[in-house]
């Protein structure tokens, strides 16, 4: 077992799931960048072409977007609560505002969850951080969740669930401090299943983008992700 905080990640193994967490990070972090190909004629198109890779899945976002309603009980019930830095005292959380669902960030959710299909981190397959997605300006707090699993243990109520860590310390209560955060006043989720495994990501943020509603996506997709 493995704890980093801030630019590093935690990494964690347990029976039913992996899950790993991002620290929370204020708005305007800087995103690595990736160097322009050498100007050769044609090799531009080649080089783009060989930097994506496809991720073909069924995402279900009927299920993920129920999951908002479990983390707002979460944040306004008597569970509400998580591990002292020595885990000598429980902290309650009292008067957490419910989130609003953001559209953008399940925008966001939907490729984070191709992404990790590839490269299970915080970190994405074409070496940028996972915030790197979100718009620039819009977000003041910004966090992730993710967490993958055999579809027979890996359904909705699993994954939040073992978000929850209920019987971890401090150290394991990440994913719990992410969703019972007052930092964060909107959310959006999602899962993709893939050769038998799900994956499922949650993305936070304030305020909420405001971003129209869109139907949820209940189909197969094939998604292009880039390698950088």
């Amino acid at each position: 077992m493995k704890n980093h905080t801030q630019k590093t990640q935690k990494k964690r193994s347990k029976k039913m799931a992996k899950c790993l967490l991002a620290a929370v990070l204020a708005a305007g972090l800087l995103a690595g960048g990736v160097s322009p190909a050498a100007a050769i004629p044609g090799r531009e198109v080649i080089q783009a072409e060989a930097a994506t890779k496809k991720v073909k899945g069924k995402y279900y976002q009927k299920d993920a977007r129920k999951m908002k309603s479990k983390v707002n009980a979460f944040r306004t019930g008597d569970d509400a609560w998580y591990w002292n830095e020595n885990n000598s005292k429980k902290v309650r959380v009292k008067g957490l505002k419910k989130l609003s669902y953001d559209y953008t960030l399940e925008k966001i959710a939907m490729r984070r969850a191709a992404e990790i299909v590839l490269s299970f981190s915080h970190t994405r397959p074409n070496g940028k951080d996972c915030f790197s997605l979100y718009p620039d300006g819009v977000y003041r707090a910004m966090g992730e969740n993710i967490a993958m699993g055999t579809s027979s243990i890996m359904t909705m109520n699993d994954a939040f669930t073992a978000w929850q860590e209920t019987d971890e310390d401090y150290e394991g209560q990440g994913h719990r401090r992410n969703m019972l955060s007052e930092s964060f006043t909107s959310i959006g989720i999602a899962c993709i299943e893939v050769n038998g495994e799900k994956y499922w990501v949650q993305e936070f943020g304030s305020p909420n983008s405001g971003a129209k509603k869109t139907d949820a996506v209940n189909k197969t997709k094939t998604v292009k992700v880039d390698l950088g």
